[in-house]
């Protein structure tokens, strides 16, 4: 059960990093896993891979203690299913606009009763044990994303869907939502007030609010603000950027 390595860090007041996948290679994936992150976020929305590659991806993460989650491409149920059946230890789904919207998520991740996945482990059985299906509700991480305006005015709403684990911000379209350019923290004080309340309202309601950052500076002030797990920057990032920095290092 994978995600509870995650509910362990927060349960102990921890905070949990890890890094967007954007390149579509299971070597690079386990490459990654074995830098220390908590959590490794295989990107179905933006990133390069196919179905097929990010199974293979989840698969090469779990050969180490990192927790594999998925980002689905959208709200949709079945992609929800297939990712967890595959072995993701969780799930982000994109644009939580309403408390309809994260029932949606909670309600594809959780088994009957309380909620409406189907049941295919092909996967999560091997590596979830054989009391998975007892404990699978409980273990998995659903998590919804606040990255419009729309989302941040239904926050208490969305907070109070029972069963949802998280919400990760992404502070670059929600700069866009609210008129601004998007940049690593947007600067607009409206955006910047947004981003500072979600995590106060979040851990009133027991869910853990995350955020996406692009560099070291900007994740410690957002831990500092009360963010619980960090998504820090993303793959080809850190590596285009140690190839600059030993190319800029060469004398020559």
């Amino acid at each position: 059960m994978h995600a509870r390595a995650l509910k362990t860090i927060w349960d102990e007041g921890g905070v949990a990093v890890g890094c967007m996948l954007m390149a579509d290679s299971p070597i690079a994936a386990e490459t990654m896993a074995q830098a220390g992150f908590d959590f490794l976020i295989v990107d179905r929305q933006h990133g390069g891979m196919d179905e097929g590659t990010a199974i293979a991806m989840t698969t090469a993460i779990s050969t180490s203690r990192t927790v594999p989650i998925v980002r689905v491409a959208s709200n949709d149920a079945a992609a929800i299913g297939r990712a967890l059946d595959c072995g993701a230890g969780g799930v982000i789904a994109p644009l939580t606009d309403t408390a309809a919207d994260a029932q949606a998520i909670v309600a594809a991740t959780r088994y009957p009763p309380e909620g409406r996945r189907s049941w295919g482990p092909v996967r999560a059985g091997l590596t979830g044990g054989p009391n998975y299906a007892a404990e699978a509700n409980g273990a998995v991480f659903a998590s919804g994303m606040i990255e419009t305006r729309d989302g941040f005015d239904a926050l208490d709403e969305i907070l109070a869907t029972p069963n949802l684990d998280g919400l990760l911000v992404g502070p670059n379209d929600l700069g866009f939502s609210f008129g601004n350019l998007p940049k690593p923290m947007p600067d607009d004080p409206d955006v910047v007030e947004a981003i500072r309340i979600i995590p106060q309202k979040a851990a009133d309601a027991g869910v853990m609010a995350g955020i996406h950052c692009g560099d070291a500076a900007m994740a410690n002030e957002m831990i500092a603000l009360g963010y619980r797990w960090i998504s820090l920057s993303v793959d080809l990032g850190f590596m285009r950027g140690a190839a600059e920095a030993a190319l800029g290092a060469l004398k020559r």
